[in-house]
Formats: C-alpha cells, sequence, structure tokens
C-alpha cells in the first residue's frame, strides 16, 4: 500500500471514528453530571457506543502503523527520537512531497510561512493557504520532541529558548515556548524535505537556515537521528 492509502486510512479514523468517539464521550461526560445517572437508560447505550468507537480507533490505529511501516520515508522517521509510527504516518499522510519544490513551499503548506516578518494565520473572509491538519500533526511533533528525554530537536529548542529569554524578556513564556517549538519544527521540516526529496529522486536545494544578522548556515539532518543512506544527502544540505 501506498502513502495514498494511509492518507485514506487516517482520514476515516479522525474524521468519522474519532470524532464519534469523541461525541459519546461528551455526552457521557454530560449526564455523569446529572443526578442518579444509573436511572438513564441512554447512559449505559453511550458508554457501550463509547467503548466500542474506542476499540476500533485502537484497532484502526494497529493497521495504519502495520502499512506504514512498509514505508521508507516513515522508516526514517522513526530513527528519530520522539517521533512513533502513528505520528510518522499522521504527518506524511497530508504531504504530497512532489507539489513541494522548495523548502519554503513545505513551510507554508505546514503554516509556518513569514510574509514582512508576520507568520501567516488565519483571517476571516480569506483562503487559508495551509493545511490545517498539517500544522496539527506538526504541533504534536514539536511537543513530543520537547517532552522525548535525548531528543536532539530538543536541542534547538534550548537554544531559541534561551535566546528569547535574553533578547525578548517583555514576551511572556507562553509566546517564548511557541516561538522556540516554531523555530525547532521549520529546522525539522527542512529535513524532512530534504530527505524525502532525495529518496524520491526529485530536485533539492540548499536548506539554509537564516540565523541572527541575516546569516545563514545549514544544519545536517544526520546529526538529528536521520540514517545515512545516501552521500547526496551530504551533498544537498
Amino acid at each position: 500500500m501506498s502513502i495514498s492509502d494511509i492518507r485514506s486510512l487516517i482520514d476515516t479514523r479522525d474524521r468519522a471514528i474519532q470524532k464519534s468517539r469523541i461525541a459519546f464521550g461528551n455526552r457521557l461526560a454530560a449526564l455523569e453530571n446529572e443526578q442518579d445517572k444509573a436511572n438513564h437508560d441512554t447512559y449505559f447505550l453511550y458508554e457501550k457506543w463509547h467503548e466500542r468507537f474506542s476499540e476500533l480507533e485502537k484497532e484502526l490505529d494497529k493497521d495504519i502503523v502495520s502499512i506504514a511501516e512498509d514505508v521508507p520515508i516513515v522508516q526514517q522517521l522513526c530513527n528519530i527520537k520522539g517521533i512513533s509510527y502513528t505520528l510518522a504516518a499522521k504527518l506524511v499522510s497530508f504531504i504530497d512531497i512532489d507539489r513541494a519544490p522548495t523548502v519554503s513551499a513545505l513551510w507554508r503548506y505546514a503554516g509556518y510561512a513569514v510574509f514582512d516578518g508576520v507568520r501567516e494565520k488565519k483571517e476571516k473572509g480569506k483562503k487559508l493557504h495551509y493545511n490545517s491538519r498539517l500544522k496539527a500533526a506538526c504541533y504534536l511533533v514539536a511537543t513530543s520532541f520537547v517532552r522525548t528525554p535525548g531528543s536532539l530537536y530538543r536541542r534547538l529548542y534550548d537554544k531559541a529558548r534561551d535566546h528569547y529569554d535574553k533578547e525578548r524578556p517583555e514576551w511572556t513564556k507562553g509566546h517564548k515556548h511557541l516561538a522556540s517549538m516554531r523555530k525547532m519544527i521549520k529546522v525539522f521540516l527542512a529535513h524532512l524535505w530534504i530527505v524525502w526529496r532525495t529518496m524520491e529522486g526529485l530536485p533539492t536545494e540548499p536548506t539554509y537556515i537564516i540565523g541572527r544578522n541575516g546569516h545563514s548556515h545549514t544544519i545536517d539532518p544526520n546529526e538529528f537521528g536521520w540514517e545515512e543512506y545516501d552521500e547526496r544527502i551530504q551533498q544537498s544540505a
């Protein structure tokens, strides 16, 4: 099976099974706040279907992982501390790497574009230029990196956080946290872009990371757990 098959299964999981499990769970929570819940015949009905959809969600997760294990880019992602097969499958299912000719294109599609120093965000009445589900998946990846002991990407977060603590003392902790997450995930996406494009035999370009005073440099993906399978990655990064 292909990435498109994984995408179809994840759509079914997120938009049907998980959505139903959450709906039944919310109704159960509402009933639990009422008195004498045991007297409500509907309580046991909602409880049964909540359990049923929970079981279906877990079963489908296992099937998604069994398919994803054979996908080369998923195997690459799972070499990185903090990324599970489930998370890797979700991430790649929202990306068509053929349609991202530059790393900037991937950043924009993931919701990490910047225009005139301002990040792109939802605006009422205007078309959304990024995939909100991909952005949510990237947030899960970033959160996992921050929480995973020994994560190499966590070092990027810590470096950015230290910078903001010193240079932006007026920012709230939440602001500095999200800004640091953003810097970290953009480097991760740059690595994903160049590794995946190389694996597919697609054109690549150096993935420059802009630093202080406009200076740029590259960060080798092999230093972050990506398996060194092709010398072209070294030449491109």
